[in-house]
């Protein structure tokens, strides 16, 4: 071992040490049910959605977020039973898999590389490199089950010497802030919802629906997310892509001025450098973790995602989010 490797493994040691002084295991359990959802059109969409285990089986859309702190032990439990929905076979029964995590093979929630279809548990231990967004889905015919709205936010957070959780993303001082909320991005094929097996429909992707956090949030007057900050204060946003197009994601002001703001994380890893822009282009499966200040005076701000086609890069639909102080 070289004098660069005795480092590296110096520093790996440490951040384990850190992430693991005071670990938690946190158990949980999910189970799939079958939702109706009415759209802002008046027709009503089928999504399958990830729910807490346990009597009836209810959820919503998108699943509830699971947070995580480094150096934790997640066990995520899926329970299949005879009444969850699920496709004819092949693509019959689910699995989780935790989008973006290092985890052994076993645990990625695979059907091809051996992951049972009719319920596991999950295990993820975040090292100390990891920090920000993820996501977990289901990976039966994912093309139909990403669609059906199987999906949630995946938070891993750094603690402090007590364990309690951070209100940073990384373990930077310098990703301190006042608010977060997380912003998951999705589209709505309604075709995709009734197609089965090996349909053609699953060849042609178009998008209906455009969504922030299950929500359509179509104006700035109706956004699909909501949040009330003050003035002077830090807001972080968390970013995760689950759409099927591509999109630019921005901050714009009441007159629809573009405002600042800084990423810190990208999939999961602390940028090596922040980097403060006024917009950024989020891919399907892509995360980021932003931060941005609000002014000095009241009033509001509207994160927003533009969804554009991959083929041409023309606009489909905005969606909006807002921001109060």
């Amino acid at each position: 071992m070289n004098f660069n490797d005795t480092k590296k493994f110096a520093v790996a040691v440490a951040l384990l040490a850190f992430g693991t002084a005071n670990a938690a295991t946190i158990n949980l359990s999910k189970c799939v049910a079958s939702i109706n959802k009415t759209m802002s059109d008046g027709a009503s969409v089928t999504f399958w959605v990830f729910g807490p285990a346990g009597g009836m089986c209810t959820g919503a859309l998108p699943g509830a977020p699971i947070e995580v702190g480094v150096g934790d032990t997640l066990n995520l439990t899926l329970n299949i039973n005879g009444m969850t929905p699920q496709e004819a076979a092949p693509y019959n029964g689910h699995t989780i898999h935790l989008h973006g995590a290092d985890v052994a093979t076993a645990e990625d929630g695979v059907p091809e590389t051996g992951a049972p279809v009719t319920g596991d548990t999950y295990t993820f231990t975040p090292a100390g490199n990891m920090y920000g967004s993820y996501m977990y889905h289901c990976h039966v015919h994912t093309v139909k089950h990403l669609e059906m709205g199987m999906y949630g936010a995946l938070i891993v957070r750094p603690k402090d010497a007590s364990g309690n959780f951070l209100n940073q993303i990384t373990a930077s001082a310098a990703t301190t802030y006042d608010y977060v909320q997380t912003y998951l991005f999705s589209t709505v094929d309604p075709a995709y919802h009734t197609a089965t097996g090996d349909s053609t429909v699953f060849a042609d992707y178009n998008p209906k629906y455009f969504l922030i956090t299950g929500a359509e949030g179509k104006t700035t007057a109706a956004p699909a997310v909501s949040l009330a900050a003050a003035v002077n204060k830090k807001v972080a946003l968390r970013l995760i892509g689950l759409h099927s197009v591509g999109g630019t994601f921005e901050i714009r002001d009441a007159a629809g001025a573009a405002k600042t703001f800084t990423a810190y994380t990208e999939d999961g890893r602390a940028l090596p450098t922040a980097q403060t822009v006024t917009s950024l282009d989020v891919s399907a499966g892509q995360r980021f973790d932003i931060i941005f200040t609000t002014p000095a005076t009241t009033g509001a701000w509207y994160p927003q995602i533009s969804y554009k086609k991959l083929r041409d890069g023309a606009a489909y639909a905005t969606a909006y989010g807002k921001v109060t102080f």
